[in-house]
């Protein structure tokens, strides 16, 4: 897992993480690339900050997700549940647990959108000829 130290508006070094590398570090296929980092100190858990940049990552992720909706339904692709976007984030624990949710959601859209592309690459190809020494 990739820590890092920023300085967080004069109160010192932070070490932060990425939701990214925690997913990677257990061993799951994670995809999505995060633009968001959070502290690894427990006791900023639920401090403004960290407040702050989740309101900030829904704000993307939901957009993110309209946009993966889109190019599915576009390409006829199934869509998976996108149960995120009904649920309550009224509080802080509430709001993680949505975050958690639409995390997953966004990373299977982009798995699928992953796999037809390269079905679509692999089958131009073999109609293009580049296989025909194989």
């Amino acid at each position: 897992m990739l820590l890092y130290s920023t300085s967080m508006s004069g109160s010192g070094n932070l070490q932060l993480y990425r939701p990214h590398d925690v997913f990677t570090a257990i061993g799951r296929c994670w995809i999505l690339e995060d633009e968001f980092s959070y502290p690894i100190n427990p006791n900023l858990r639920n401090s403004a900050y960290v407040h702050n940049t989740m309101r900030q990552e829904w704000a993307w992720s939901f957009r993110e997700q309209q946009m993966f909706y889109d190019e599915l339904v576009g390409y006829k692709l199934p869509v998976p549940r996108r149960l995120a976007s009904q649920m309550p984030r009224d509080t802080i624990d509430k709001l993680r647990k949505v975050l958690n949710l639409i995390r997953e959601e966004n990373n299977r859209m982009k798995i699928n959108l992953n796999r037809y592309r390269t079905q679509v690459e692999i089958r131009e190809s073999v109609e293009g000829g580049w296989y025909d020494h194989a």
